[in-house]
């Protein structure tokens, strides 16, 4: 990889978890013959085939055809209602959702957040990474019931990519980390 390509500060990972192929072809959003495709959800109306990592880092995929990499209301501390206030940095909460990678879920990815922003992605976990960070308070309280799934179904059968399957976020202020789940 160049070292000109774009970083995600909330998917910090991207290109390594395969989140970008080799691909040659042209953007759809830039217009430009490009060497690396998304391959992630994007939601639009459009059928878009192909995205370069410029155009998601810098919004102009979002904008060109208003769509969402990741689901506005899927932040944690961004309210399905609008009556309700968002408990979450705003400016980064549009970055996690229109300039940021997704990651690969069952049903939809859902965005950690803590000390009132996103957290950063970092990768799939299982359950026997889960004692890697029990020690943390919010963490084991995601493991013990605050993932939806009862706590002896997430620590027994929690796999990387399986049908209950662990995301794991880390808060870029504190470092803290969070965990979603989901089933197929």
């Amino acid at each position: 990889m160049t070292a000109d390509l774009p970083n995600f500060r909330f998917n910090p990972r991207a290109y390594e978890l395969g989140y970008f192929v080799n691909e040659s072809g042209k953007c759809d959003a830039c217009g430009r013959e490009r060497e690396l495709k998304y391959r992630g959800s994007f939601y639009c109306v459009d059928e878009v085939d192909y995205l370069c990592p410029w155009c998601v880092a810098d919004g102009t995929a979002a904008r060109t055809f208003g769509g969402e990499f990741n689901d506005w209301i899927g932040i944690e501390g961004v309210p399905s209602s609008p009556d309700e206030p968002i408990t979450i940095d705003v400016d980064e909460s549009r970055e996690v959702s229109e300039r940021t990678p997704s990651y690969p879920t069952w049903q939809q990815e859902q965005w950690k957040s803590h000390c009132g922003r996103p957290c950063a992605f970092v990768g799939d976990v299982c359950a026997d990474d889960l004692q890697n960070y029990l020690h943390e308070h919010d963490f084991a309280a995601d493991v013990n019931g605050g993932t939806g799934y009862d706590t002896t179904v997430v620590r027994s059968f929690l796999e990387r990519e399986g049908d209950l399957a662990g995301y794991l976020f880390r808060c870029l202020s504190c470092g803290a980390h969070r965990l979603h789940v989901d089933a197929s």
